[in-house]
């Protein structure tokens, strides 16, 4: 299956939002094949996590969507990713949900940011692309980090950092 990128890192990219008072959501295209009618792009998430009280906490979610004719598929692991995308392009759409990861942050502006590996017991070299998102979300005005694990899972918690005292 030949992947073509259409983003590229030395130029501006242009994402969809959908917003209500409860999500945002960022859809950025990524690429396609070449020869088929496979679609691929990039989604981010924040979603409320209690939505009538206290105080604004959302979940960060992301992950790279395929989809065909027939549907689409939601894809949250690297390993699945490598059967399309090279390392370059990787280095690629990681900047860009990146981006699209500060943009929502910034726009949604919720008070307590949780952030969770969706497959357990990842490698040291899965959990780097973590990193990248938490400089992200800490370049908009956010502190904290990886917090704990639980059953395998890795768990981040950023607070808005007007909000520490």
């Amino acid at each position: 299956m030949p992947f073509v990128l259409d983003v590229f890192h030395d130029q501006p990219f242009e994402m969809r939002i959908l917003k209500n008072d409860l999500e945002i959501i960022a859809i950025n295209p990524l690429g396609h094949d070449a020869l088929s009618d496979v679609l691929y792009s990039a989604h981010v998430a924040l979603v409320r996590l209690e939505p009538f009280t206290g105080d604004f906490t959302a979940e960060l979610m992301f992950d790279i969507v395929e989809t065909t004719p027939d549907g689409s598929r939601y894809i949250d692991n690297g390993l699945e990713t490598k059967s399309f995308l090279s390392d370059q392009d990787r280095r690629i759409t990681l900047s860009v949900v990146c981006e699209m990861t500060a943009h929502i942050v910034k726009q949604q502006d919720p008070h307590v940011i949780v952030m969770t590996t969706s497959q357990t017991n990842l490698p040291d070299k899965a959990l780097s692309k973590y990193q990248y998102l938490c400089d992200a979300i800490r370049s908009v005005g956010y502190v904290g980090g990886e917090s704990n694990t639980y059953e395998g899972r890795h768990i981040w918690m950023f607070v808005k950092s007007n909000d520490v005292s």
